[in-house]
């Protein structure tokens, strides 16, 4: 069943790359509404909120959050470290440290490979550690995870135009996710990026699509 799942949305899916934001917008009330899939910004909003931040380090947190689909405490625990930059094609490795799911015993999971391939964020994180001389094994965020929902509260209150909804930390996680079905990633590399054990936790943010299959339905004769 989720093989024949995987083939279906991966491959017969027509999902459309020249995406309509408003439209998409307009259709997020019905999905949060009708479907399992969490709370998310679309990439505009992502963006605006992003522009907002004024400190180098709260504005890295949220980059690196949108970028890689990190969970804040595995954000927070990031070194230079985990990064490569300096080849052709960037990534960092992420330990995920979410145990739910996953076997008590059999040793410590293995890092998962995230690519970078916003330029402009490798450039952001090259000029941040080396303005604040990050050292090699040193965090980058060294805050804790309430620190860093604070944090970005504070930012938040701040704003002129505020979210239409509750953002969290992880709120970046999930916008993440769906941005990446939106633009057509394959299911078994979004679970891989953001270190799903159950390839049904992926799954979930197809929902997403509950509305943009409307150009299937249309090749339908009734």
């Amino acid at each position: 069943m989720v093989a024949q799942a995987l083939t279906t949305l991966n491959q017969s899916l027509d999902i459309r790359i020249d995406i309509d934001w408003p439209v998409l917008r307009e259709q997020r009330q019905a999905v949060l509404l009708h479907t399992d899939v969490p709370a998310y910004l679309l990439l505009p909003e992502v963006h605006q909120l992003i522009d907002a931040a004024r400190q180098d380090n709260l504005l890295l947190m949220m980059n690196t959050l949108w970028h890689t689909g990190a969970r804040i405490s595995e954000c927070i625990a990031l070194t230079p470290n985990h990064f490569k930059l300096d080849v052709q094609q960037p990534y960092v490795s992420i330990q995920t440290l979410k145990s739910r799911g996953r076997p008590k015993r059999g040793g410590q999971v293995k890092p998962r490979l995230v690519p970078i391939s916003d330029a402009s964020f490798v450039r952001q994180l090259e000029r941040f550690i080396k303005t604040h001389q990050v050292k090699k094994h040193d965090r980058l965020f060294p805050i804790t995870r309430s620190a860093a929902n604070k944090r970005l509260d504070r930012l938040i209150e701040k704003m002129t135009v505020k979210p239409s909804m509750n953002i969290t930390p992880h709120t970046f996680r999930h916008s993440f996710a769906v941005n990446a079905i939106f633009h057509g990633t394959p299911l078994p590399v979004l679970q891989g990026w953001l270190g799903h054990v159950d390839i049904h936790s992926t799954l979930v943010y197809t929902q997403v699509l509950s509305l943009e299959t409307y150009h299937l339905m249309q090749r339908i004769q009734f």
